[in-house]
């Protein structure tokens, strides 16, 4: 038994934990990263932003393939109504990082699948709740000097490491690595484009 994908699949995304988690379900696909402008709009609340962004990604690949079914997807952590990104450096790493100590924060994931050719796209947000431990000078420094923070949103990664810090998760654990696995393989399962069996 296996997922039969009943058209040609765009992954539209450079992201390697998404691409793990596509794989680990037998899934076949292409990957073509959709690279768009990523800031933030003035009173975009985090749902809005991870939906468009997910929307724009998705579009920019499925134009140029009209006939083919696209995934685009963003993950955002937000603490206190901020945005964290991906830290570019230990400074901003280590801060972000004693944001999230001792609290929980929410992991937002926005996917649109889509097909130009029919005129068909979906939408969603999968929202998800994470609460830290108290992480003490001493593990902040072994973090950051790992290379583990800085590609991911928030600082961290649940898959690796940063799982040490994790103390519970409310909601998909696959959504806080970066792509809700039951609601995408559901939106793709609903609209024809996988199948079981």
């Amino acid at each position: 038994m296996s997922i039969c994908s009943t058209a040609t699949f765009i992954l539209a995304s450079a992201s390697p934990r998404r691409q793990e988690l596509l794989r680990s379900v037998g899934l076949k696909f292409k990957t073509i990263p959709g690279h768009v402008n990523e800031d933030y709009i003035k009173g975009e609340s985090p749902q809005q932003h991870v939906r468009r962004l997910a929307q724009e990604k998705a579009q920019l690949i499925a134009r140029k393939y009209p006939r083919t079914w696209v995934l685009g997807a963003d993950t955002i952590v937000v603490i206190d109504g901020l945005i964290l990104g991906k830290p570019k450096n230990k400074t901003q790493a280590k801060e972000m990082l004693k944001k999230l100590s001792g609290r929980e924060h929410k992991v937002f994931t926005g996917f649109t699948v889509m097909q130009v050719a029919s005129k068909i796209s979906h939408s969603d947000v999968v929202q998800s709740a994470v609460k830290f431990k108290k992480i003490s000078a001493a593990e902040l420094d072994w973090y950051i000097a790992c290379a583990e923070p800085y590609d991911k949103a928030g600082g961290y990664a649940v898959q690796g490491k940063g799982a040490y810090f994790i103390k519970s998760i409310r909601g998909s654990y696959t959504n806080v690595i970066g792509l809700p696995l039951c609601e995408v393989l559901e939106t793709l399962k609903k609209l024809e484009v996988i199948s079981f069996g």
